[in-house]
């Protein structure tokens, strides 16, 4: 009879221990699992919603609807639809110079074809330079932007 009560006195006291462990696993998970919810509560709140438009200047165009960080810049944005980019950084800002292979052309030393971007003026309803480089403009919530492969020239 003392082996039967000693093992249900083992059985107890093991069932305490797994019951003790399972409670404290719940715990520490559901703190981890709290702790990831605000983190994600507060990103969610940094996130927000803008579009751009790639137009190739040959008829074909890619619309990106994004979620973007807050304070992420019109090159930002590019890069996150595209990695196939190529840039120069100077003292005036980022100038693009491809996007997905398509590459600026030079034809005359004041003429050509480039990519620009533009930024959806809503009270106008008409595509505006802003005459700022691509990672000087900050995008705000629903913006939308377009990069445009086009002609330009201009005179001294």
């Amino acid at each position: 009879m003392s082996i039967q009560r000693r093992t249900l006195g083992f059985l107890a006291i093991g069932l305490a221990v797994w019951s003790l462990m399972a409670t404290l696993t719940t715990l520490y998970y559901y703190s981890l699992y709290s702790e990831t919810r605000r983190t994600f509560d507060e990103l969610k709140s940094l996130a927000i919603n803008a579009n751009l438009l790639l137009d190739y200047g040959n008829g074909t165009s890619k619309w990106h609807n994004l979620t973007a960080i807050a304070g992420s810049t019109v090159f930002e944005t590019l890069l996150m639809v595209t990695k196939n980019v190529s840039y120069k950084s100077s003292a005036y800002g980022v100038f693009v110079s491809a996007i997905d292979g398509v590459q600026n052309v030079a034809e005359t030393p004041t003429s050509g074809r480039a990519w620009l971007w533009y930024w959806w003026n809503p009270p106008s309803s008409k595509w505006t330079d802003l005459m700022k480089a691509s990672d000087a403009y900050i995008l705000k919530p629903n913006d939308s932007i377009t990069w445009r492969y086009e002609s330009y020239s201009y005179s001294f």
